[in-house]
């Protein structure tokens, strides 16, 4: 189990590093709520700092006998989600652009983005970061935050979801629509 626990180690770090090096453009990092962002970067920073406390002392958990649920298979499943979701960030950010930023903000060149991975899903991002914290859960084996992160990630996405689709059908009207009709939220075909 030691080499899923670093595997998934360092898939966080991964995701670090992408956040990092991969954000293009002035606003991609600032972390300042404008009025379209109705709170929903708070909540996606909160879960985040939740998950950052929780899956680190998974291993210690499971050593102490709560929660663990040691099954190599879903460690071996959970890294395979990770990977996925990383390589889903990656496509995003590159696609994306200086689009790409942290919170719910109106550009004075907005320009939506339909093509390559945005073709099928709406919000790839977000579909990335599902992957990568519940397979890093999965990979870490214990119970506790394989149940903590799936539900605090999906509140506060749902919300965050919500807010962000509001606000594009503010700024592109129509075309947003149109967009809706032939894109699904997070998964390709499905949801």
């Amino acid at each position: 189990m030691l080499i899923i626990y670093i595997l998934a180690y360092t898939l966080l770090v991964a995701f670090f590093v992408i956040e990092h090096f991969f954000r293009r453009g002035k606003d991609t990092k600032n972390m300042n709520r404008s009025e379209h962002d109705k709170s929903s970067t708070t909540y996606i920073s909160i879960v985040m700092g939740l998950a950052f406390i929780i899956l680190p002392i998974s291993p210690l958990l499971n050593w102490l006998g709560i929660g663990a649920i040691q099954i190599f298979s879903i460690g071996v499943f959970g890294l395979f989600l990770g990977i996925t979701g990383l390589i889903i960030r990656y496509i995003a950010f590159s696609t994306l652009g200086r689009f790409f930023t942290r919170t719910l903000r109106e550009s004075d060149d907005h320009v939506l983005i339909t093509n390559g991975i945005y073709k099928y899903i709406r919000h790839p991002g977000y579909l990335s970061d599902f992957l990568i914290f519940i397979g890093t859960a999965l990979a870490m084996s214990n119970l506790i935050p394989i149940v903590v992160i799936p539900v605090t990630f999906t509140l506060a996405y749902a919300y965050r979801i919500k807010i962000e689709e509001r606000m594009l059908l503010k700024i592109f009207r129509e075309q947003y629509s149109d967009y809706q009709k032939t894109s699904k939220r997070l998964i390709p075909f499905i949801l």
